[in-house]
């Protein structure tokens, strides 16, 4: 009998520092959670505030311009070269109010400071509108999925952070890039990937935005989204020819069906650059979802978009 009790006590004890161990755990998820929503909200509100002191800078300078402009009228000493540089500014606002036509507004991303503050990693800031996806972009020089489980300050954990590996070319200028994301059961990271399995969603926001530390932005079209295998696009298809390219590009039209959602508008030529959005799928440990795009404009941040 009173085996019986110790035997009964023994594995109390044991539940119980099991017990003890996952509310600890679970602390600890969910401080590291926080703490990573904290320095995204902090991060987001830096380039907004550059971006407002940029603003503010730009409505100055032109202010001065045109006053400038009124004394020069009022002299009635306007060359014909000055009447060019007004038609050339003239063009210049033409070709910036392209930026509409995308969605994309001007914002500074300082990539030095972030560099400095933050992480030397980050290479490029992504934006999905319409989702919550605002983040920067890592790649580790010597792990290839580093960023899988270790967070911006470099501890380990969730919510990891959106990266690309080492395969991929940091200015984008591959057939294929790749992105991974982890799919946050609060809605952060990639899981807003999920909400282009809505049809409507799909239509209504189409676009992809790449900020790059060189200053330039790179405009995606979203047109594809669906359901895929865990097997690696990088290292499973090859991009290195163009029959290799194109055979893989038509492959993709190959996954459309009730679930999933394409533009068959969308023409990809071997010549063409996409983007790759990847994240889990609940429940379906060895799939993972995807949203492509693609390249369909480029240019410099706070400056004109030039379609191709």
């Amino acid at each position: 009998m009173k085996s019986k009790k110790n035997i009964f006590a023994i594995i109390s004890l044991i539940l119980g520092l099991v017990c003890i161990g996952c509310l600890l755990w679970m602390i600890i998820y969910f401080i590291g959670l926080n703490r990573a929503e904290q320095k995204q909200q902090e991060m987001l509100s830096m380039i907004a505030e550059d971006t407002e002191a940029l603003r503010e800078d730009e409505g100055k300078d032109t202010s001065e311009a045109e006053a400038g402009t009124e004394q020069e009228t009022d002299s009635e000493d306007i060359s014909y070269s000055d009447s060019e540089a007004t038609d050339s500014e003239a063009s210049d606002l033409e070709q910036a109010d392209d930026l509409t036509e995308y969605g994309v507004t001007d914002r500074v991303i300082d990539f030095d400071k972030l560099h400095e503050e933050e992480n030397p990693d980050i290479y490029a800031w992504i934006q999905v509108p319409g989702t919550v996806i605002d983040y920067p972009v890592l790649q580790h020089p010597e792990e290839m999925d580093y960023y899988l489980e270790h967070n911006l300050d470099g501890s380990k954990g969730y919510p990891g952070c959106i990266y690309t590996q080492r395969m991929n070319a940091k200015d984008f200028s591959d057939p294929n890039t790749v992105l991974y994301g982890h799919n946050m059961k609060n809605g952060t990271m990639f899981a807003g990937l999920h909400q282009y399995r809505d049809s409507e969603f799909f239509e209504e926001n189409p676009y992809i935005y790449i900020y790059t530390e060189d200053g330039r932005i790179l405009v995606y079209k979203i047109f594809a989204a669906y359901e895929y295998s865990d097997l690696s696009l990088l290292m499973n298809f090859y991009m290195g020819s163009e029959e290799g390219r194109q055979q893989y590009f038509d492959s993709i039209w190959e996954n459309e069906g009730l679930a999933n959602n394409f533009d068959t508008e969308v023409e990809l030529t071997a010549e063409s650059r996409i983007i790759t959005l990847s994240t889990c799928i609940a429940n379906k440990p060895s799939n993972r979802y995807l949203v492509q795009g693609i390249l369909q404009a480029e240019g410099e941040a706070n400056a004109s978009i030039q379609t191709d």
